[in-house]
């Protein structure tokens, strides 16, 4: 790598066809690209894309370190408990789950929630108790939109827009929040 490409770290994987990017939670760059690319390629790709590299840093270094097991953790999983207390029936009820699912709180690092229709349980991250109720509203109803559609194709978003109609701003807002889960 000459002096202008930024640090990174490369994988090569089998069957990729393009270069992907991405800013790992301690600041540091991960690579991923095919193994027919070459390196010159790989290195233009990221040299074009130092911006929004240091933008990602930016964000990552204004966020709250990673949630881990503790005090901390346990604070934030009654207060999901409490929330859930309330959201859990209502929310079933609204969108004709006739039997609520079981539930499970994770520290999770890539996703906000999880949903296994067949065994009707849904994991929810603890980090949403970081969030707010308004982020775990939308994350819980996103998972029980899954009970009903299992992708996230046009009758899934059909199902958010006629129970949350707000759910695009809530999720624009989560997102705008995050270091990494994309839920």
């Amino acid at each position: 790598m000459n002096e202008s490409t930024p640090e990174y770290t490369l994988t090569r994987k089998k069957g990729m066809r393009r270069v992907w990017l991405r800013v790992v939670a301690d600041g540091s760059l991960a690579v991923s690209a095919p193994y027919s690319m070459s390196r010159s390629t790989i290195d233009g790709f990221v040299r074009a894309k130092s911006g929004w590299i240091e933008k990602r840093r930016s964000l990552i270094t204004d966020l709250p370190p990673q949630l881990e097991a503790g005090p901390e953790a346990e604070q934030l999983k009654a207060w999901i408990w409490e929330q859930l207390d309330e959201l859990m029936p209502m929310w079933c009820e609204r969108m004709g789950v006739d039997v609520e699912p079981r539930v499970s709180l994770k520290i999770m690092t890539s996703r906000w929630g999880s949903c296994n229709a067949v065994r009707r349980r849904v994991s929810l991250n603890v980090e949403l108790g970081r969030r707010g109720r308004d982020a775990l509203e939308y994350v819980l109803v996103h998972e029980l939109a899954h009970l009903f559609e299992s992708n996230h194709g046009l009758g899934f978003y059909a199902i958010m827009d006629r129970h949350l109609p707000d759910w695009k701003a809530r999720r624009a807002a989560l997102r705008s929040l995050q270091k990494k889960p994309q839920r």
